[in-house]
């Protein structure tokens, strides 16, 4: 403790769990004398004898203004339990909020497979004053490098002075795969006096240069033709297992627990000593 009555403290530690997992830890952490100023911050490695490796952090804190944040991000290697498919994992999720109410919160992910499969996500939102704001996204990726689900969703609404509410959006999704695929999409609006407008449209692409179009809306609009018009779609992530390993040194390096080996064990070390 400081003379001032700011304080500090460091700790670390070894946690211990079945199947040789083990989890190295570090934790900071402080404050002012008078509690209005609190932060802390963790930090780890873990692994166990499946191979599951992972590093990871969590940070925290108010201040004396009333603003408060915490994020945490994990990175982890792992096989897949279903079909041992090696994994790299990344997740990340932040939050803060300021003392007038302001806020925001993002989350995220990204799932690389060995065999190929790609899988990414965001999910976010925000405030301020009286506009709230929402937007999510997500890419998957097949091991076969020829097909992809792709979408997003955006929403958001206004608080008036009358306590009526505005709100508005738009969304989308296509699913391509050997040539052929769909896209869909939507856009709305809900009025103060309640009016909703909605719009739909859609596109069919059959794979031989023909695509058919089609939607309509709640003001009486409508249309359902064939064009002859290329497909375009991008099934190939611009990150895959390889790179994401090779990013990952750290990671890669996460020891495993030494295994505790018996005087009259016939198999001796076995393959922890490779």
């Amino acid at each position: 403790m400081l003379a001032d009555g700011t304080w500090w403290e460091k700790k670390s530690g070894i946690e211990y769990g079945k199947n040789g997992y083990w989890k190295r830890w570090q934790l900071l952490r402080g404050g002012s004398a008078d509690g209005a100023v609190e932060w802390e911050e963790t930090w780890w490695d873990a692994s166990d004898y499946t191979g599951m490796k992972e590093m990871g952090a969590q940070k925290q804190g108010r201040n004396a203004g009333g603003d408060a944040w915490r994020e945490s991000w994990t990175e982890r290697l792992m096989y897949a339990s279903n079909d041992l498919d090696c994994v790299v994992e990344r997740n990340a999720h932040k939050w803060a909020a300021q003392g007038d109410g302001d806020e925001w919160e993002e989350k995220w992910g990204e799932h690389y497979h060995a065999s190929g499969k790609v899988a990414k996500f965001a999910d976010k939102w925000g405030k301020t004053g009286p506009n709230v704001w929402h937007e999510r996204w997500g890419e998957d990726y097949d091991s076969g490098g020829d097909a992809c689900v792709k979408w997003t969703d955006k929403w958001a609404e206004r608080l008036l002075p009358d306590n009526a509410r505005e709100q508005w959006g738009d969304k989308w999704h296509e699913a391509f795969a050997n040539g052929r695929g769909e896209k869909n999409g939507e856009v709305w609006s809900v009025g103060a006096g309640g009016d909703r407008y909605q719009r739909w449209w859609g596109e069919q692409h059959m794979g031989d240069m023909r695509v058919r179009r089609h939607g309509h809306s709640t003001t009486g609009e409508q249309w359902d033709d064939i064009a002859h018009m290329d497909t375009y779609y991008n099934p190939v992530p611009h990150f895959g297992f390889k790179l994401a390993l090779d990013h990952s040194p750290q990671l890669r390096n996460v020891p495993l627990k030494p295994k505790e080996i018996k005087p009259d064990d016939p198999f001796g070390p076995g393959l922890d000593q490779l």
